[in-house]
């Protein structure tokens, strides 16, 4: 065998074999991305556009949203309807259930939140709009519009209440609701028939005009 003839062989050998490790390396790759994404397939979540967004988070979730019904009439869903939708008040050891006959028997933040949770489950986006401090808009914007809201299982926590030599009266309050099909035009961070406790912070003034002056997440 000629030295032209090993020569050729040789590199036909060197091709093969940079082929093979191509392959192997090709393999391993893939083999890795896979396990990657298997064992962390939050990677793969597609966000959401930023319609709808919420007023209660900056972040855009993942969640399956049923579609938008700007003139959905509430009393119609016969499983929504079968829902506890009372508004349940807790101070202390006590939790009392309020309705809109009987709010004004309460203190004026317990009746602010009957027309809060009335206006959402409406969808009236421009009242719900006016529920909030000038304070409260630095850091979030208001709504331009929301669905009407199937919110049930509502409880409100009274944690403080404090009032100053002026008249101006504090509380916080912590608040938790579900949505009934959820569609995420009011509440984008949480799943259908789930809840979220929030922490609310109202101020009144002596005439009992009350507002939300500030809504946090638990940590």
């Amino acid at each position: 065998m000629n030295e032209e003839i090993k020569n050729d062989l040789k590199l036909d050998k060197k091709k093969k074999k940079k082929r093979m490790l191509i392959g192997i390396l090709i393999v391993t790759v893939l083999a890795a991305i896979s396990y990657v994404l298997l064992e962390n397939p939050q990677i793969f979540e597609t966000k959401k556009d930023k319609s709808p967004t919420s007023m209660y988070s900056d972040k855009l979730y993942s969640y399956v949203f049923y579609p938008s019904d700007y003139s959905l009439d509430v009393t119609k869903d016969e499983t929504y309807m079968g829902y506890d939708r009372l508004l349940h008040y807790k101070s202390g050891n006590v939790t009392i259930d309020v309705s809109e006959e009987d709010a004004a028997d309460y203190n004026d933040a317990v009746a602010f939140f009957v027309e809060y949770f009335r206006t959402v489950i409406a969808g009236d986006a421009d009242t719900y709009n006016t529920y909030f401090t000038d304070a409260y808009y630095e850091s979030a914007d208001p709504y331009g519009r929301f669905a009407p809201q199937m919110l049930y299982d509502m409880l409100i926590e009274q944690l403080s209440e404090n009032t100053t030599d002026d008249g101006v009266t504090r509380w916080g309050f912590n608040v938790s609701y579900k949505i009934h099909r959820n569609d995420g035009s009011f509440r984008n961070d949480l799943p259908s028939d789930a809840s979220k406790k929030l922490y609310f912070e109202l101020v009144g003034d002596k005439s009992g005009f009350v507002q939300i002056d500030r809504i946090t997440y638990y940590k």
